[in-house]
C-alpha cells in the first residue's frame, strides 16, 4: 500500500470510528428518552445530582466525583431527562473514545472499528451504563486511565504521568470498587521488567504525588465524617455465605455471557463459504505477551475481576456483575484482536452494517419498550413515582410560601427529596441521607432556618421527620398531596412540610 494508500485509509477509518460513535451517542439518547417514563427504576439518577449538587467532598454511601460531574454537567444543561440520558450516552462516548486509542496500539484501523464496535454491542458498554451511576462512571475513567497508562510506559513524559495521577484520584472519587483497577497496574508495573523501570523513577513519583494530593480532601472529609462512605459499603449484604458463593458464581457466569454480543459479531466478520480457516485467531492473543503494552492489556482485562474476586470473598460482599462494567473496555479490544487479519480487511463492513443496524433498531425499539414500562405498577420502585410533577407541585407551593426564595433545603424520602433537588427550579439542596448528622459539614440548624426547607414523604414513614425537626424544629401542618404514576396505575400519599426562610 503505497503511502497516500495508506493515509487516505487511516483518514476512512478514523472518520467511521468517529461517525459511529457519535451515532451511538445520538441513538442512545433518544432509546433512553423515548422509552423511560422516569429517569430510572430506583431514583439513583437523580441522587447523583443531589450529591452532586452540595459540591462535597463525599457522601454517606458513595465518595463524590461522579455526583461533581453529573452537577457540572447541569450547570450547563437543563434539568430534563432528555439531558440527562445524554449524558449517560456520551458517557458512553468517550468509553468508546478510549477503547479506539488504546486498540491503535495493537491493530490498524480495522482493528480499531471492530474493537469500538465490539464495546456497543456488550451491554455493559451500552444498555447498563443508560443509568448512570457510580458503575458506569467508572467506565471512561478507568479506559482513559489505561489509555495513560499506555502512554506511560511509552514515552514516560511528566504530563502522562499527572493524567495517570489525576484519572487514579477520580476512579478511586468514583467508587472505592477502583482500587482493583490501581492494583492491577501496579502489579503489572511492578511484576514486568520493562515497566518496572518507569515506576521506579520520576514518573512513578510523580503519579504517586498527583495522586495523594489530589485525593487528600477526601481522605480529610472520611477523618471528620466518620468514615461514613466506607462503614456503609461494608454493611451491605447479609453475610451469609451461601449467597454469597451463589452471588459469586453469578459473577463468573454473567461476565463472559455478557460478551456474547461480540463474539458472535466476530463469526459474521469472519464467515465466509468459500474459504476454510479457523474462526479466530489466538495467536494475535499470545502475540500480546511480546511487548510490555500487550501484558499490561492482558494484566488490565484479566486481574480486576480475579481481584475483584479475591476482595469480594475478603469483605465477605455478595458480587454483582455491574461492579465490573469497567473491565469489558479492554476486553473489546481482545475480541476484536480474535479477528484473523485478512478477514478483518476483507469484511470489516459487516460489522460497520450491524452497528448501524443495530443503532436504528435502539431507535426502533424506544417505543415498544415505553409501551412494556407503562405496565408496571405501584411496586415498581421509582419506575412510575411521577418525581417531576412532585417537584413542580413543590415549587408551587413554595413560591406562594416564600415569593421563590433560591437554595432552600429538602429532606424527606430517597427519591422524592433528591427529585425535588433535581427538577426543582429554586435550587435546593438535600439533607444528606436524611440526616442532620450526615449533612453537618455544610448545614447547621441557623442555615437551615435561614434558607427554609421544605419536607417531602410518602405517607406513613414515621422517620422522615426526624432530620428535619433535628435542623428547624418542631414542623407545620402538612399538606397532602396525592400522585398518580407517569404510567397512569398506582396511587401515593405524599406529605409536604414548609418551613419558610426567616429574614
Amino acid at each position: 500500500m503505497e503511502r497516500s494508500d495508506k493515509i487516505t485509509f487511516a483518514q476512512g477509518r478514523t472518520a467511521a470510528i468517529v461517525g459511529v460513535i457519535l451515532l451511538f451517542v445520538l441513538a442512545l439518547t433518544l432509546h433512553a428518552s423515548l422509552s423511560k417514563l422516569n429517569l430510572d427504576q430506583y431514583g439513583d439518577m437523580v441522587e447523583n445530582y443531589a450529591w452532586g449538587a452540595i459540591w462535597q467532598w463525599g457522601t454517606y454511601k458513595h465518595p463524590p466525583f461522579f455526583g461533581w460531574a453529573t452537577a457540572a454537567w447541569f450547570e450547563l444543561l437543563p434539568h430534563e431527562n432528555w439531558a440527562y440520558f445524554l449524558f449517560s450516552a456520551v458517557n458512553c462516548g468517550l468509553t468508546f473514545a478510549a477503547v479506539w486509542r488504546i486498540a491503535a496500539r495493537f491493530g490498524d484501523g480495522n482493528v480499531q472499528l471492530m474493537a469500538v464496535i465490539c464495546a456497543m454491542v456488550m451491554p455493559p458498554l451500552s444498555f447498563l451504563a443508560i443509568k448512570y451511576n457510580a458503575n458506569s462512571a467508572m467506565t471512561p475513567i478507568w479506559a482513559w486511565l489505561f489509555v495513560f497508562y499506555l502512554r506511560g510506559l511509552e514515552g514516560r513524559r511528566l504530563v502522562d504521568a499527572v493524567m495517570i495521577g489525576l484519572l487514579a484520584t477520580a476512579a478511586m472519587l468514583t467508587k472505592y470498587h477502583s482500587a482493583v483497577a490501581l492494583l492491577a497496574l501496579f502489579l503489572h508495573a511492578s511484576f514486568d521488567k520493562q515497566a518496572r523501570s518507569a515506576l521506579l523513577s520520576t514518573f512513578g513519583l510523580t503519579v504517586l504525588v498527583v495522586f495523594f494530593a489530589t485525593v487528600s480532601g477526601h481522605i480529610l472529609w472520611l477523618f471528620k465524617h466518620d468514615f461514613l462512605p466506607i462503614v456503609y459499603a461494608a454493611e451491605q449484604g447479609d453475610g451469609e455465605w451461601l449467597h454469597i458463593v451463589l452471588k459469586a458464581v453469578k459473577f463468573v457466569v454473567g461476565v463472559p455471557l455478557y460478551t456474547i454480543g461480540a463474539l458472535l459479531l466476530v463469526l459474521l466478520v469472519r464467515h465466509d463459504r468459500t474459504e476454510k480457516g479457523a474462526a479466530f485467531e489466538p495467536a494475535n492473543i499470545k502475540r500480546l505477551r511480546d511487548t510490555v503494552q500487550g501484558r499490561a492489556l492482558l494484566a488490565f482485562s484479566i486481574l480486576p475481576f480475579i481481584l475483584t474476586i479475591i476482595l469480594g470473598f475478603a469483605a465477605q460482599a455478595e458480587l454483582s456483575a455491574v461492579w465490573v462494567l469497567p473491565i469489558f473496555t479492554p476486553i473489546a479490544v481482545l475480541i476484536a484482536l480474535l479477528v484473523p487479519q485478512p478477514w478483518l480487511q476483507r469484511n470489516v463492513g459487516r460489522a460497520l452494517t450491524v452497528a448501524v443496524i443495530y443503532l436504528l433498531g435502539m431507535i426502533a425499539s424506544a417505543p415498544v419498550i415505553a409501551m412494556l414500562d407503562r405496565n408496571y405498577g405501584e411496586s415498581e420502585a421509582f419506575r412510575s413515582v411521577p418525581l417531576e410533577a412532585v417537584s413542580d407541585r413543590i415549587d408551587e407551593m413554595w413560591l406562594a410560601e416564600s415569593g421563590g426564595a433560591k437554595g432552600f433545603y429538602v429532606a424527606g424520602s430517597r427519591g422524592l427529596a433528591d427529585g425535588t433537588s433535581f427538577y426543582s427550579r429554586y435550587a435546593p439542596l438535600i439533607v444528606d441521607g436524611n440526616s442532620a448528622e450526615f449533612a453537618k459539614g455544610y448545614i447547621t440548624p441557623e442555615l437551615a432556618r435561614q434558607k427554609g426547607l421544605v419536607l417531602v414523604c410518602f405517607e406513613g414513614e414515621s422517620k422522615c421527620t426526624d432530620a428535619s425537626t433535628e435542623l428547624v424544629g418542631p414542623l407545620p401542618a402538612p399538606r397532602k398531596l396525592q400522585v398518580t404514576g407517569v404510567n397512569g396505575k398506582g396511587n401515593w400519599n405524599i406529605l409536604i412540610w414548609l418551613v419558610k426562610p426567616q429574614s
